[in-house]
């Protein structure tokens, strides 16, 4: 049952999935070949930069939409098969309420790693012209420098890893906001997005409580006195305590939605 739950949850988004990467990896092969291609990077530096603020700015937009379709997608899913109409039906369905909520986590952390992923992949088209590597050439030993001797390839990868454990719990913080938003009797959406906020806001602030424990935050000491080469260490401590924070919220967040899933279902 539980492998026909994911099966039926996936399939409900695919079209939405494949026409957003679609989309964002049609305008990345399009930026690199009708832009990033084009700019003549020995040009003068003023001349180089308000082409590539506009352009990247258009970027930022579309991988923005693009990342917030896919966690909207994850959202509707997850609140209209539970608990609006659809929701008799799905209760009625010989699963229990841990399954229900497997299948739906499993789902929603295959869409955020394959969107993660295609994004990589769209800035990876975007950037691995020869244009660019040629030009890149020229100051990535300063590059690698400022990253503490790490290689820019080695630095994405990085990212990328502590992106895909992070996952899980934007995934489960998703789920918890929208269970809380339907114990409201009315605007149950409106209470979730404010839930999500809330709890967002939170997340942050306690992440800077363990920068500043760590004395790694700015205006402590050793923010301040950092060199180039120490910006790698603040960025991967940074990360670490991110994920941290991603298992601490994945942890919590999973026991506040297997209990309102089992005690607190409301769909009138």
């Amino acid at each position: 049952m539980l492998g026909k739950l994911i099966k039926y949850d996936l399939k409900y988004g695919v079209r939405i999935f494949i026409v957003l990467h679609f989309v964002l990896l049609c305008a990345c092969t399009l930026g690199r070949f009708f832009v990033m291609e084009r700019i003549d990077f020995s040009a003068p530096v003023n001349t180089i930069i308000s082409a590539l603020i506009v352009f990247m700015s258009v970027l930022i937009l579309l991988f923005t939409a693009v990342c917030f379709g896919i966690t909207a997608l994850i959202a509707v899913r997850f609140y209209k098969n539970l608990f609006t109409d659809e929701g008799y039906l799905t209760w009625t369905i010989p699963a229990t309420p841990t399954q229900h909520l497997t299948a739906k986590i499993i789902s929603g952390v295959i869409w955020e790693c394959g969107n993660l992923l295609l994004c990589y992949l769209g800035l990876w088209i975007l950037f691995s012209g020869s244009n660019v590597t040629t030009a890149y050439a020229v100051i990535a030993e300063k590059v690698a420098q400022s990253l503490g001797g790490l290689a820019i390839s080695q630095f994405g990868l990085t990212c990328l890893f502590y992106g895909l454990l992070g996952t899980i719990g934007s995934v489960i913080i998703i789920y918890l906001c929208i269970c809380i938003g339907q114990l409201f009797p009315g605007h149950r959406v409106m209470c979730s997005i404010v839930v999500y906020f809330i709890l967002t806001a939170v997340t942050q602030l306690l992440t800077f409580a363990f920068m500043f424990a760590f004395n790694i935050a700015p205006g402590t000491t050793n923010y301040a006195l950092m060199t180039e080469g120490d910006a790698t260490q603040y960025l991967l401590t940074a990360f670490r305590i991110s994920a941290i924070m991603a298992v601490l919220q994945a942890i919590a967040g999973y026991i506040g939605v297997h209990y309102i899933m089992h005690k607190k279902v409301n769909l009138s």
